[in-house]
This record gives structure tokens, sequence and C-alpha cells, in this order.
């Protein structure tokens, strides 16, 4: 399935994979928590480990889908959209950059929308009912400096996604693209993201969350609760070459 290139680093894996998976998530979802957890845990050791049947055959798209009774739900939402738009490659690096959106590890948007995931409770309508939507907006910001810059400086060397403006600390550009000016009904400079995440949910007709598409059709068979042999076992079956 394809993303337009602002939205690249939604999906991991190989770019020309046989096979495909979207995953529709809201990130004060629960079960969507889960299910990305899981697959972490479960399906991307299946995928992503060379020794593995199905090693480079599976590319999955992450789509956020804020759910409309989540009242937070589109800011932290748009906040994930900001870091797909800062990791998409640019400039001498972008060969590097490219092959970086392929592995969970290195994609800044798929690292951090774990961490929001992670740190969902804290933003679930009631423990978040006396916060603005400005000062939500300044947490995932920070949530964003501590994941994909401090922590990878620190355990790498490197971070893992910057601002595309020379010299500007990571902070300001993630605000600057999650920023709502004072004036007008525009949103943020990531809204269009947002709507084109909302769009193609719909046209697809995802009610809920977690909705999960494989190979373009709508899997009700995916489980939240899918654990290791769960994942083992829709491989082999949707893909085959697998060991019993």
């Amino acid at each position: 399935m394809a993303l337009p290139p602002p939205l690249r680093a939604l999906g991991i894996g190989e770019f020309n994979a046989p096979h495909s998976l979207e995953m529709y998530l809201d990130y004060l979802c629960p079960f969507s928590n889960k299910q990305l957890q899981g697959v972490y845990e479960h399906l991307l050791p299946l995928i992503f480990e060379p020794s593995s049947p199905y090693y480079g055959k599976v590319r999955i798209i992450l789509r956020p889908y804020p759910q409309p009774w989540h009242s937070s739900a589109p800011i932290l939402a748009e906040a994930a959209l900001a870091i797909a738009r800062l990791a998409e490659p640019s400039g001498k690096n972008a060969v590097e950059e490219t092959n970086n959106l392929v592995d969970p590890k290195l994609n800044a948007f798929w690292v951090f929308s774990r961490e929001v995931m992670k740190n969902q409770e804290a933003y679930f309508d009631g423990p978040s009912r006396t916060k603005n939507p400005d000062q939500i907006r300044g947490d995932f910001v920070n949530l964003a400096v501590a994941t994909l810059g401090e922590q990878p400086k620190r355990e790498k060397g490197k971070p893992l996604v910057k601002s595309h403006e020379r010299g500007m600390p990571l902070g300001q550009a993630v605000k600057n693209l999650v920023r709502v000016e004072p004036e007008g009904n525009a949103g943020s400079a990531v809204a269009p993201d947002l709507k084109y995440c909302v769009k193609i949910g719909r046209q697809n007709g995802i009610h809920v969350t977690p909705t999960m598409i494989w190979n373009g059709l709508v899997e009700p068979s995916i489980s939240s609760s899918y654990g290791e042999k769960e994942w083992k076992d829709f491989l082999e079956k949707h893909i085959g070459g697998g060991q019993k």
C-alpha cells in the first residue's frame, strides 16, 4: 500500500515486500496499545529476523485513527504525525534515512508511537481533564525530545530524528508542526496529514480500533491478544513456508 511522501515513515519492512499489513490504531485505545505491543513482541521478530522464513515478506503500516470519543486522541495523533514528517528523508543523508524507515528500531515514527502508547493512560479523559490542548501538545513535544533525541544519544550517540532546518532544536521543530495559531480554524501544520489518515480509514469503512487489514482486505481474525503462536499460524496460513 502506497503512502504519500510526508508519511512514508508510517511503514516498516521492505518497500517491495509481497504482503502488507495495515494497522488502524487509536493512541488512546487500550486495545490498540495491546495490539501494537504484541506486534512488537511477537510479530516483528518473525519478519525482521534473517533466519525467519518470513523475513522481508511483510510490510507493516501503522495508520493513526483517532476515535472521536477520545477527546485528546487527535492531539496525540498529530504529535506522532509530526515525527513522521521529520523522519521523511531529505538532504545528503536521504539514502541512510530511507533505509532507517524500514527498521522498527530506527524508524522514529514507530519508536515514538510505541512510547506514546505506553503513556496513554495519563491522557485518558479522566486524568487529562484539567489539561488544555496546548499543555498536552507540550507534553508530547517533551516526550519526543526524550525518546528520539536524548535517549538515543545516550545509547548510540545519534538521535533518531532531527529538524530539517539546520541548527533548530528537535523540540522546536516538533512544536512548530503541532502548534495551532491563535486565530482562524486551519489547525496545525500536520492537520492535512491527520485528515488523510481519517479519510482513508473512512473510505475503507474502518469503525473500531484496532482494525487490521491484510493485503488490502479487513482481516477480522487478527486479535489484539495474538501471541507468537497465533502470529506464526497466521503467517503460515497466508504466506506458507514456515515450520510446523
